[in-house]
C-alpha cells in the first residue's frame, strides 16, 4: 500500500511524498535540486514576478510550485496532477508551506476531454508516473547495468489507476479568462505535445514563456519546437544535463521578445 510519508530536502524545508515501504527518495531528492539547487526553470530569459501567473503541467508533489511562491510570493498558480497519491501529497505540500493563490486541479492536461483516463504509478518513483509507460523502457539497458534488473523491476512496479483529463484552454476560461499566462510549465512523461494541442491559438497568444521536458521519441522534440516556433516564440533546447543522452530527455526555454 502507498504511504505518503515527509522527507527533509533542506534545512528548514520538508515535504510528502507517496511512496511504498521501503522506497528510496532519491527521485524527490534529484528533483529538489534540479529546481531549488540548478534553478532549472529560470535560464534564458525565463523570468518571472510577484504579479505572475503560472500553469504549473504536471506538479507532482508540488516543488516547483513551491520554488515559484517562495521567490515570487504574489504570484498565482494554477497545477494539475492526475494521480491520486500524489494529488494528495501536493495539496498537502502546498497547505503545510503556506501557499496561497495556488488552485490544484485532479486531472491530466490533453488535446481534448476525457472522463476516465488510465494512467500507471509508479510508487518507487512518483515523478516518472505516465500515461505511456511503454515510453519507460528506453535506456532501461543502462539502469540494468547499473543496478541489476532485480532492482530495476521492483522501482518500475506500476499501478494502474484513472484520471480525468483536461482542454487547457478550457480550464483557463475559468481560471483566468483573459490577460497574460506569464509561464507555461509542462512536465507530463510523455503527454507534451497533447497538452500543446489543448490550448487555442488565442489563448497561446497569451502565454509569454513556457518551458517544457520533453523526451525525444518519434520526433517529439522537433514537433515541440515546431509549434513554439509556428506561435512566434525564440526556442532555445538544452539537454537535460543530469540524466545520460540515452534517455533522450531535453528541456525547451520559449519566450516572447515582443
Amino acid at each position: 500500500m502507498t504511504e505518503i510519508r515527509s522527507v527533509q530536502l533542506a534545512e528548514g524545508f520538508s515535504v510528502v511524498v507517496p511512496q511504498t515501504e521501503g522506497a528510496l527518495f532519491s527521485e524527490v531528492d534529484f528533483i529538489h535540486n534540479e529546481i531549488f539547487g540548478e534553478r532549472a526553470y529560470l535560464k534564458h530569459g525565463i523570468q518571472l514576478s510577484d504579479s505572475s501567473r503560472v500553469v504549473d503541467a504536471g506538479a507532482n508533489v508540488g516543488l516547483f510550485s513551491l520554488f515559484v511562491k517562495q521567490e515570487f510570493p504574489g504570484a498565482r498558480i494554477l497545477a494539475f496532477e492526475p494521480i491520486p497519491a500524489i494529488h494528495r501529497a501536493l495539496v498537502e505540500n502546498l497547505d503545510s508551506h503556506g501557499a496561497k493563490d495556488v488552485e490544484v486541479v485532479r486531472a491530466a492536461l490533453g488535446r481534448k476531454a476525457e472522463e476516465q483516463v488510465r494512467f500507471t504509478f509508479y510508487p518507487a518513483l512518483p515523478g516518472n508516473s505516465t500515461r505511456y509507460p511503454e515510453q519507460k523502457k528506453v535506456g532501461q539497458e543502462l539502469t540494468v547495468a547499473q543496478i541489476g534488473q532485480e532492482a530495476l523491476d521492483s522501482i518500475m512496479a506500476g499501478i494502474e489507476v484513472e484520471a480525468g483529463v483536461r482542454r487547457l484552454s478550457d480550464v483557463l476560461r475559468e481560471w483566468a479568462p483573459e490577460g497574460p499566462v506569464d509561464l507555461l510549465k509542462i512536465d507530463v512523461e510523455g503527454a507534451e505535445l497533447e497538452v500543446m494541442e489543448g490550448l487555442d491559438d488565442a489563448d497561446w497568444r497569451r502565454v509569454r514563456q513556457t518551458v517544457i521536458e520533453v523526451q525525444d521519441l518519434d520526433g517529439r522534440l522537433d514537433a515541440v519546437r515546431g509549434i513554439l516556433d509556428a506561435q512566434g516564440f525564440e526556442v532555445t533546447v538544452e539537454r537535460a544535463a543530469n540524466l545520460p543522452e540515452v534517455f533522450r530527455y531535453s528541456m525547451v526555454y520559449a519566450r516572447r521578445t515582443d
